[in-house]
């Protein structure tokens, strides 16, 4: 994805917070925290287990920057063909974007 002034923007800006925000980012946390705890449980200590610890805080650290960033609230939730359908579309969208001479 190119860099544009407005994607600039939006990475540098102020994290907004409210109440919907703040929960999905728990949400995200706690399960992010299970799954630290569950390789600490298996994985033997070590170098591996450090890394991967580290690849959850990474992945933790990025999606709740993508709710600060990008996190649109809905009147009501999609039933999941709904959801399937607008990821689709989405997807079908972005694609077209990125190669608008293919078609």
């Amino acid at each position: 994805m190119a860099i544009t002034e407005n994607e600039i923007r939006i990475r540098f800006a102020a994290p907004a917070t409210d109440e919907a925000r703040t929960a999905i980012k728990a949400r995200l946390a706690t399960a992010a925290q299970e799954l630290a705890l569950l390789v600490h449980e298996l994985v033997p200590g070590s170098r591996e287990e450090s890394e991967a610890i580290s690849a959850v805080e990474l992945a933790l650290w990025w999606a709740q920057a993508g709710v600060d960033r990008r996190y649109v609230p809905r009147a009501k939730p999609l039933a999941p063909a709904d959801a399937e359908a607008a990821c689709l579309a989405a997807m079908a969208e972005a694609d077209i974007a990125s190669a608008p001479g293919r078609l």
